[in-house]
């Protein structure tokens, strides 16, 4: 959004502008729901695959990996996201050849999408649902939510409400919009981007490298794919809106696609192998595999200087999120160190924390770059207080 300064002249036309808000979201946003937090899921990971490869008289391929991981680093404590690593790199650099076969990822992790899908594909909590409606009924379409959350708690919430939202940039995808300042738009949809990829979605680019490669053999194999065969009986839609071509002819989301009201479908298996989800592993080294959905990161800090509140909700920035923590870092330094006024000449408000943590110390330390006095922490988890307590920066 370049825009000529000489377009705000006065405090009357900024107070005039809409405010364009940053909400960040982990875990904690969905803990109310009854959704696992991130190493609770970690766990609850583990424990179903062993369950699962049992039946087959395995442990199954995550506890292989684990005993790799411990000979290789005999002095260290066992850390899951650090085995999950291990694994993503192997299959990242094609290490053991033609015994890993899923495109999706190594079999370790192919089947931890599996199963992350499977526990969070349950509907929230009855008790719940009025805490997100009321958050969302909050939310306007100059909003911006970036969360790392894998469920459809927001999604879901925004659907029932019959609030419009797009899981892709909606100014930068639409060419009317792209580059007029905030006066001249007329937004129509909250923007909600999946940073880690979601249970409902599904990249493409498998099933087409599948199909491609039978076509070259001049096997017939037959085509049961439920979202992208001949006859596909689950509905998708793709992700970007508008465009899905950028003003560098770099392709838009274009491979990843979407699963409306997924639960009235889930489970669809064919046994094809095709219907992995598109979500990135709770591990480190995540960025090995976010390539379908980079273009949802590339643009993340070109609206900086427009918001007028930061409000984090339920996320810690764990250690294994490394490069969240400086993408997301850098944007909190600019955002702290970019005065009382935003470049519309908005008040900004502190940045806004909502946590469980122990106390204020503990946040402090554990994202060192806050300033304390422009920073505020709320430290009983989301809820209906939470909501009470935030600025909104109206």
């Amino acid at each position: 959004m370049n825009t000529d300064t000489s377009e705000i002249t006065d405090d009357s036309l900024a107070a005039s502008l809409p405010r364009f808000r940053l909400f960040i979201l982990g875990s904690g946003f969905s803990k109310p729901a009854g959704h696992p937090l991130g190493f609770e899921l970690l766990k609850m990971v583990r424990a179903r695959m062993r369950e699962h490869f049992r039946a087959y008289d395995w442990d199954g391929p995550l506890e292989r990996e684990i005993s790799e991981w411990t000979a290789l680093y005999p002095n260290r404590e066992v850390a899951l996201e650090s085995v999950l690593a291990y694994s993503h790199r192997k299959h990242f650099l094609k290490l053991i050849g033609s015994d890993e076969y899923f495109e999706h990822g190594s079999r370790t992790i192919t089947s931890a999408r599996a199963i992350i899908q499977e526990i969070l594909s349950k509907d929230v909590e009855a008790s719940s649902k009025g805490l997100y409606e009321r958050f969302c009924a909050a939310l306007t379409p100059y909003d911006l939510v970036l969360t790392f959350n894998y469920d459809t708690v927001l999604e879901d919430t925004l659907d029932r409400l019959g609030i419009a939202y797009s899981l892709s940039p909606e100014w930068w995808l639409d060419d009317e919009k792209r580059g007029k300042p905030p006066h001249d738009q007329k937004a129509e949809f909250v923007d909600v981007l999946k940073l880690h990829g979601s249970i409902d979605w599904y990249d493409r680019r498998y099933y087409d490298e599948s199909r491609a490669y039978s076509n070259s053999t001049g096997v017939d194999v037959p085509d049961k794919d439920p979202l992208f065969g001949a006859n596909a009986w689950v509905p998708i839609e793709p992700l970007n809106r508008g465009a899905i071509s950028g003003e560098y002819g770099q392709e838009l989301l274009s491979r990843v696609f979407r699963v409306p009201n997924h639960r009235q479908h889930f489970p669809f298996r064919s046994g094809s192998f095709s219907e992995v989800p598109f979500l990135l592993p709770p591990a480190y080294d995540k960025i090995l595999g976010h390539d379908p959905i980079r273009e949802l990161w590339s643009n993340m800090h070109r609206t900086m200087d427009s918001f007028s509140a930061i409000i984090m909700i339920g996320y810690s920035m764990p250690s294994y999120d490394s490069y969240a923590y400086e993408a997301l870092g850098k944007l909190i330094l600019d955002y702290q160190d970019g005065g009382d006024k935003n470049y519309w000449r908005q008040p900004r408000t502190p940045l806004q924390i909502v946590t469980l943590a122990a106390s204020d110390r503990d946040v402090l330390e554990g994202i060192p770059f806050l300033e304390p006095a422009r920073t505020r922490i709320w430290r009983d988890g989301f809820s209906e207080s939470a909501i009470d307590w935030m600025n909104w920066g109206d």
